[in-house]
């Protein structure tokens, strides 16, 4: 089995990137995002994919989250796992 991008993928390993450094990478990138509370929510790495799992406050703050993750790894190598506790967001 071949995903697109495998060769993007092994690329990035043979540069030096590694899951500590890619998981690293989001962590920093959700926490310096202040649309939203990321607290809750737990990065891992499952092969060539960034996992989010864990909680947020509102709906729409999971698409946010997935955002940010796909702007340090792409939007192909997200997997969102978010369960969302609140109401929707106010737009204002």
């Amino acid at each position: 089995m071949r995903f697109d991008g495998y060769e993007q993928s092994r690329n990035s390993a043979e540069a030096g990137h590694c899951s500590a450094a890619t998981k690293a990478a989001v962590r920093s990138a959700l926490e310096a995002a202040a649309a939203f509370d990321s607290t809750q929510i737990i990065v891992s790495i499952l092969g060539d994919f960034v996992v989010l799992e864990g909680f947020v406050r509102c709906r729409g703050d999971d698409g946010l989250a997935v955002d940010v993750a796909a702007a340090v790894v792409g939007p192909a190598y997200v997997h969102n796992r978010l369960i969302c506790r609140g109401s929707i967001r106010d737009p204002h």
